[in-house]
């Protein structure tokens, strides 16, 4: 899970949390189109909101671990090209420069999150 936003900053009145939630791709694709639905509410906004929770969250499936040798044949797989794709792309976003116009830190900061492993 990457944890980002307000909470995990030194702000006194932090608004919210950015929460990923990285799934590994055995469980992702072994899940139920039911779970997936309930698993979908947690990164709706609107309904974490309705929950009472100031969450902004995303799912992600994280593409398998494999050697270097496989690797580049696996990113011929859909699903496992969209795992590298959407991790990188959700890294980049969570890392995102803030303007120093929003902010009082130096404009060339990346933002960053921390990263717990369950």
């Amino acid at each position: 899970m990457w944890m980002g936003g307000s909470f995990v900053s030194t702000k006194r009145d932090p608004s919210d949390m950015d929460v990923t939630y990285l799934v590994k791709a055995q469980f992702y694709d072994d899940l139920d189109r039911e779970t997936l639905t309930d698993l979908a509410d947690l990164t709706d906004a609107a309904w974490c909101v309705e929950q009472g929770m100031r969450v902004d969250a995303l799912l992600l499936r994280l593409p398998q671990r494999l050697s270097v040798s496989q690797l580049a044949p696996s990113l011929l797989d859909e699903k496992t090209s969209e795992s590298f794709r959407d991790l990188g792309l959700y890294d980049e976003v969570c890392q995102a420069i803030k303007p120093q116009s929003v902010h009082s830190v130096p404009s060339d900061l990346r933002r960053g999150y921390v990263e717990v492993l369950l």
